[in-house]
């Protein structure tokens, strides 16, 4: 006889591991601070990607007054202008996405707070239908009525 509670539970598991649950069990590898660091790393490396290509194409944009300019402009106060522009929207990058990695963390605990809890279930109808003997397959995977007729 089938437990429809338990292929209730093994569905919900089954749905969260092919869902959302990929990338909440891929992030619980990792502590939350290691989670959020790295991927403030990754923000700070294509931040500065696109900072330097956003400078690049203003520089093209600008070419031909920047190349008249050039002697009676003060480089030294362009450059620390630039990296004041740099480093203001730099950090107000990164705390946009410590905010959301770690909302995006916390929630994908209290998911996988969630999962665990199908599975103790799970593994508690498990161990009650072993108590019982209401299973309907031996340890070997063959039907108990199978090995009574010697099939």
């Amino acid at each position: 006889m089938l437990n429809e509670d338990k292929i209730r539970l093994m569905t919900k598991a089954a749905s969260f591991e092919a869902g959302e649950g990929k990338e909440a069990l891929s992030m619980n590898r990792y502590f939350r601070s290691d989670y959020i660091s790295l991927q403030l790393i990754f923000a700070w490396i294509s931040y500065t990607v696109s900072f330097a290509l956003c400078m690049g194409l203003w520089g093209f944009y600008n070419m031909e007054y920047l190349l008249t300019n050039l002697h009676k402009m003060d480089l030294p106060a362009l450059g620390k202008r630039f990296a004041f522009l740099y480093l203001g929207l730099l950090g107000v990058f990164l705390l946009i996405h410590y905010v959301i990695y770690h909302l995006r963390y916390q929630k994908n605990k209290r998911n996988l707070a969630v999962y665990h809890q199908i599975l103790k279930r799970i593994a508690h109808i498990y161990q009650m239908e072993s108590k019982n003997g209401s299973s309907d397959f031996t340890s070997g995977g063959t039907k108990k009525d199978d090995n009574a007729t010697g099939i």
